[in-house]
Order: C-alpha cells, then structure tokens, then sequence
C-alpha cells in the first residue's frame, strides 16, 4: 500500500475503484469515502466556472449601464436599479464566499458547495434578467422615432 501512496491522487483513487487483490472491503469503502470527495472537487470546479461566466455577464451590465446613461435613460429607472442589484448580488457572493477547508469531511465540503451553487444560479439568472431588460430599454430608447400617420380625411 505504500507504492499507492506515491502514485498521483486520480491514479491512486482509479486503482481503488478497480478493486486490489487482498484489500478485501476496504476498497469499497474507500472508493465510497473518496466518492464525495471528487464530487466535491468537480463541483468547485464547476462552481468556479460558473463564476466566471457570472463576471462575463457582470461586464455586459457595465457595458450596457454606459449606453443606457449615453441614450438619456434616467439613472433611477427602474432597470438601472435592477442593474445595480443583480451587480450587488454578484459582489456579495464573491466577498462571501469561502473556499471549503479541504481538511473538513468531503460531506460538509460538498453541501457547502451546492449551497453555493444554488446561490450562484439565482444571481446568474438575475443577471441574465437584468441584461434582458437593459437590452429591451436600449433597443427602445435608442430607435428612431417614426412620425404617426396622418389619419385619412373622413369624407362627408
């Protein structure tokens, strides 16, 4: 067992899963225990990329913010507030977030993390909801104006 303690930790967890000769239950087990563990890496991981694509949206709210002001949108419009808020949301995750202590129990890490998760889909869809309305506010606020027609005259 000592020769597994030098092989890389994917190498080591992928010769439990196969099973070793003379280990008995102690290879279901700890493939069960190393379980969590991955699945809570994978998730961090995932997490991590849906931060950034949260930040990717986070400059378009920035980007779009300039044009609403530059098309004379009032700053306290209702959808600069709802700019502001999904922005406000993504800023207080990330200050609040704290990388799971990879000492605790794989079970705590991984709750921990699809907490987070949660979180983090619902301020995504914030973003998303506030970049809509500001591309529908600019869209409007920024196409030309065509004159009414002039009714037909009535005739008598």
């Amino acid at each position: 067992m000592k020769k597994l303690l030098l092989l890389p930790l994917g190498a080591a967890l992928g010769l439990l899963s196969l099973g070793l000769p003379g280990c008995g239950n102690k290879t279901a087990t700890t493939t069960e225990a190393a379980a969590p563990a991955q699945q809570a890496r994978a998730l961090e991981d995932s997490l991590m990329a849906h931060h950034e694509q949260a930040m990717s949206q986070t400059e378009q709210l920035f980007a779009l913010k300039a044009q609403l002001l530059a098309a004379k949108v009032p700053a306290n419009a209702p959808v600069i507030s709802k700019m502001q808020a999904a922005d406000h949301a993504m800023m207080t995750w990330m200050h609040t977030y704290q990388a799971p202590d990879s000492t605790a129990p794989a079970p705590q890490r991984l709750a921990y993390l699809q907490d987070q998760r949660k979180q983090l889909t619902s301020i995504e869809q914030q973003l998303r909801t506030a970049l809509d309305s500001a591309q529908a506010t600019l869209h409007r606020a920024t196409a030309p104006v065509v004159p009414a027609a002039k009714p037909a005259p009535v005739a008598r």
